[in-house]
């Protein structure tokens, strides 16, 4: 009984570092594309607020 206890548990143990490897790079590709996606937004918002600067320069000027 203690044998097949022990067999178990080690191969739950097993799987666990088997799949350790596959959860770390699914949480890279989260926070990867998380940072993808807020640095496109910054961007945007930089583009944006750039743009609306420019015509207002050139509506004083013109």
């Amino acid at each position: 009984m203690i044998a097949q206890t022990n067999n178990a548990n080690t191969q739950m143990l097993q799987k666990a570092w088997a799949a350790l490897p596959f959860t770390k790079i699914r949480e890279r590709a989260f926070e990867g594309a998380f940072f993808s996606v807020a640095l496109i937004a910054m961007a945007g918002w930089v583009y944006f607020i750039s743009l609306l600067l420019v015509r207002f320069v050139v509506w004083f000027l013109s």
